[in-house]
């Protein structure tokens, strides 16, 4: 299984990865020709480093990144030049250097580029100070490579990360989904042993927490938006994601409280060879028909999610409406076997509340009906907001793509690869 995960996240990266790997390359030649150029030193590594440090995901971390890099090495420069001609080069002048080039970038707030300050320093002095070209030099390389670095992020802009943000809330369902079919699975094979249901907690708490990594990635994938040109007249489908990742993570806390109910169940029962007090065995079959239908509609929420990411969720809401169907009845048949007899599943009966209400959540936060409402509401406000150029480029994309969409001979191409058959 992890070994398919691997590949599958190697397929969709891979075409992202390479790009970024061809616009990083390319910042950096072109930032070391035109030092050269420049006639500052044969090797200026530092215009190429520069440049290879610019070019951030996000455009908007690109200019934000350019600023706080310049401003780290002229600070650093100038350290290095006023120290050297001062106090020259020795241990103790060296720790003052640090410490002085330290307190002044905490000073600026430079963030993650507060080292570069006393290293630029450093290396100015280690090339001899104030006494060489060495750092002009310097400062004309961070400049050159600064100004390549951006110019490749507004040549070649970064693709908005929306598409790998909605693989990545797609897999947090799928790996709920997986862990709900397992469940599913040893309720039909027979009795569930209160460690094996903690087993099932712990997984899912495990599961959770990479709620907060993927988050990130949402986030990310809303700051390349900004002051990016191929984000322009694309509507923003961030929040969809984000509010996606919310329902998704809300039913895994719901499934806890399921997952608790079920170990406690199996620990309360009277008969210790049926340790999950499992008397019955319509009831425990029904429990597993739930848990696996769950997992259906927990994994087609994802990828609704990830739909729509892309402006195309319409094509799997019909999937998810079905499972969420199959849920619905499975916990009515579910309430059925539980209302009977209580007596004859003592260990099941004391689950009904927990289980049957954190079925009721996860339906709650997976409601098809309702996302539909909210996010037509967003988006509409979204759509009031734009401005007419943002509005007027959205029209013309929309256009061309119903253009293509409706072309015969695009229709054609596409349809002639499934009408093959295999000869013989």
């Amino acid at each position: 299984m992890l070994l398919v995960d691997a590949r599958r996240r190697i397929r969709e990266g891979g075409q992202a990865a390479a790009a970024r790997a061809l616009r990083l390359t390319a910042a950096a030649v072109a930032a070391f020709v035109a030092a050269r150029w420049a006639g500052t030193e044969s090797k200026p590594i530092t215009a190429a480093l520069t440049a290879l440090l610019i070019v951030q995901v996000t455009f908007y971390g690109t200019i934000a990144d350019t600023v706080r890099r310049i401003a780290s090495v002229v600070i650093g420069v100038g350290v290095a030049i006023g120290a050297s001609a001062i106090v020259g080069f020795h241990w103790w002048s060296l720790g003052l250097i640090v410490i002085v080039s330290i307190l002044i970038g905490q000073g600026l707030r430079l963030g993650p580029h507060l080292l570069e300050v006393p290293i630029s320093a450093m290396l100015i002095l280690a090339a001899g100070g104030a006494a060489g070209v060495r750092a002009t030099d310097r400062i004309i390389e961070t400049l050159l490579g600064a100004a390549v670095g951006v110019l490749v992020s507004v040549l070649i802009p970064q693709r908005p990360r929306v598409r790998t943000a909605g693989m990545a809330v797609e897999r947090f369902g799928d790996s709920i989904a997986r862990l709900l079919d397992r469940v599913a699975a040893s309720l039909h094979d027979g009795a569930v042993g209160r460690d094996e249901a903690l087993s099932w907690l712990n997984e899912l708490r495990a599961i959770t927490v990479r709620a907060e990594q993927i988050e990130r990635e949402v986030d990310e994938a809303s700051e390349s938006r900004r002051l990016n040109p191929r984000a322009l007249g694309v509507p923003d489908t961030t929040p969809d994601l984000r509010t996606g990742l919310q329902a998704l993570e809300h039913a895994a806390v719901a499934l806890r409280a399921v997952f608790r109910s079920l170990a406690d169940g199996a620990g309360a029962t009277k008969d210790e060879s049926r340790p999950d007090g499992s008397g019955d065995e319509p009831l425990r079959e029904a429990l597993a028909v739930l848990m696996s239908d769950l997992a259906r509609a927990v994994r087609d929420f994802g990828t609704l999610v990830r739909a729509e990411g892309d402006e195309a969720g319409e094509l799997h809401t019909a999937e998810l409406a079905d499972a969420l169907d199959a849920v619905r009845e499975a916990r009515v048949r579910l309430t059925e076997l539980l209302m009977i007899d209580p007596h004859e599943a003592v260990g099941l009966w004391q689950l009904r509340g927990a289980l049957l209400a954190g079925v009721e959540r996860v339906l709650a936060e997976l409601d098809l009906e309702e996302r539909r409402r909210r996010t037509a509401q967003r988006r509409d406000e979204a759509a009031a907001r734009l401005r007419p150029a943002a509005r007027g480029a959205q029209r013309l994309r929309t256009t061309t793509r119903r253009v293509v969409a409706d072309n015969p001979a695009v229709k054609k191409a596409a349809l002639r690869p499934r009408d093959r058959r295999p000869d013989g």
